[in-house]
């Protein structure tokens, strides 16, 4: 014999449920439909502020990697010590500027939309910087000139992972290093050879990184 099908919140002849002091449970509505709208919103919005966070976590790594391989250039770059003392000087200016943005970001709680915005704009100045190094702090040598871009964004592009960051970063960089092979080397074709072989590397790259800062899975539409 089939039992019959009996739900108790939601027959009309079961009783209301009630609390273990005894007072009636009110049962909870279904969510409106404008609340259930709003959930692709809340979903961008997760992803944009883990997009940021990763951002604000992997600077503080980024900015000592430049450090790093600015060391290696400045020592090896074969360039007159007075212009590679001021470039040297640009390059440190951009690598404080991203640890003083990171710490007011941990101390006065700065919202992180804004934090990443400041984030970025120092990664340009730091692009623009590090071009300038391929006038100031390196011997007219395409090879030596081509590896001073491409390498430095690359490994960005690794730890960051934040493609308007690289960007901002890897476009003046590998800009101004090619300019600064057609004008001091003469080779116009190894300087598009570099624009080009950069632009095709780096996009394959963030095209396999993927969307940073994707939702938990948990928060995931489905």
């Amino acid at each position: 014999m089939a039992l019959p099908e009996f739900n108790p919140v939601f027959s009309d002849n079961a009783p209301a449920p009630v609390s273990v002091s005894g007072a009636p449970v009110p049962i909870t509505a279904p969510l409106p439909h404008a609340a259930l709208s709003r959930l692709p919103q809340l979903h961008e919005e997760s992803r944009l502020a883990l997009r940021r966070a990763s951002l604000l976590s992997r600077a503080v790594p980024a900015a000592g990697t430049l450090l790093a391989m600015g060391s290696v250039a400045a020592l090896a770059g074969g360039g007159n010590l007075g212009p590679v003392f001021v470039w040297s000087v640009l390059v440190l200016a951009g690598i404080c500027a991203v640890l003083v943005s990171h710490l007011r970001t941990i101390a006065v709680f700065k919202d992180m939309a804004g934090s990443a915005a400041d984030m970025r704009a120092i990664l340009l100045y730091l692009g623009i910087a590090w071009g300038a190094g391929a006038f100031l702090a390196l011997s007219p040598e395409a090879l030596r000139i081509a590896a001073f871009a491409v390498v430095p964004t690359l490994a960005l592009a690794l730890l960051l992972r934040d493609r308007p960051a690289i960007l901002a970063f890897g476009g003046p960089a590998t800009a101004i290093a090619a300019a600064a092979l057609w004008l001091r080397t003469g080779d116009a074709a190894t300087a598009a050879l570099l624009l080009g072989a950069q632009t095709v590397i780096t996009l394959f790259l963030l095209r396999k990184i993927g969307r940073t800062g994707a939702a938990p899975a948990g928060l995931a539409l489905r």
